[in-house]
């Protein structure tokens, strides 16, 4: 059975130094030719988004065309930046629980642990590094670099598993652990069974609404954590919602 782990604001924080580096390369690449044509990181409500998704959003706000090669651009420059502001302000941390639940997943013999996230893999790898975790507990990463919307990464991570592990995986043996509106709508949209943590920008009554099999106020308590992976995987198939 599999278990996906988003990234940020469910494993870890990193003190807004991802969209800050990310302004900073749209600046580099793409230096303002007028006072106010500046990117506004500010007005991009990205939580739950994929990394080329936010890049586009930036070339839109700059009246700029999106090509191929300014994306490869951007990837690049942007990723250069994110490490040289966590090697120079060391932003990023754990969160309470984070390190103790992926540890329970990779040890339990029956879950497979793996990363779903909307970054890049070489800037959600260097995260999970500077957080102080270990990559090797995670059996693969699925990233925003592989499709175009956030729906699109849990049959990628599903066929993966397949592949990897020789067995057939169901969708409702999968569970997502993520912090957003977005990660419950990608996981019931796949028939995948998801639990929200309040450890990122919404709150438990932001989440609420969106229904997701259990909420959970952060994974700082391991043993409801494992009975939450538990209560979600004997609850069985059920139809993917739009």
């Amino acid at each position: 059975m599999l278990i996906l782990f988003d990234i940020d604001g469910t494993l870890l924080r990193s003190g807004g130094a991802g969209p800050r580096s990310m302004g900073i390369a749209m600046q580099q690449l793409h230096p303002p030719r007028h006072e106010g044509d500046c990117v506004d990181m500010k007005k991009l409500d990205t939580a739950g988004w994929l990394d080329p998704l936010i890049w586009r959003a930036l070339v839109d706000q700059r009246g700029l065309e999106a090509t191929d090669e300014g994306h490869d651009a951007f990837r690049e420059t942007y990723g250069a930046i994110l490490a040289e502001i966590i090697e120079a302000e060391n932003p990023v941390y754990a969160l309470p629980g984070a390190a103790e639940a992926v540890d329970w997943v990779h040890e339990h013999p029956n879950l497979e642990a793996a990363l779903l996230t909307g970054n890049y893999p070489e800037t959600g790898r260097l995260k999970v590094k500077a957080a102080g975790l270990d990559p090797d507990l995670f059996r693969f990463g699925v990233w925003g670099s592989e499709a175009d919307r956030r729906r699109g990464l849990p049959p990628i991570a599903i066929d993966r598993a397949i592949s990897m592990f020789g067995r057939s995986i169901d969708p409702h043996e999968t569970v997502i652990i993520g912090d957003t509106p977005a990660d419950v709508d990608c996981a019931h949209a796949n028939g995948c069974r998801v639990i929200a943590v309040a450890t990122g920008r919404f709150e438990m009554e932001d989440l609420r609404p969106h229904e997701p099999d259990v909420l959970l106020p952060d994974l700082a308590d391991l043993s409801r954590f494992q009975e939450a992976v538990t209560e979600v995987l004997a609850a069985g198939p059920f139809e993917p919602r739009d």
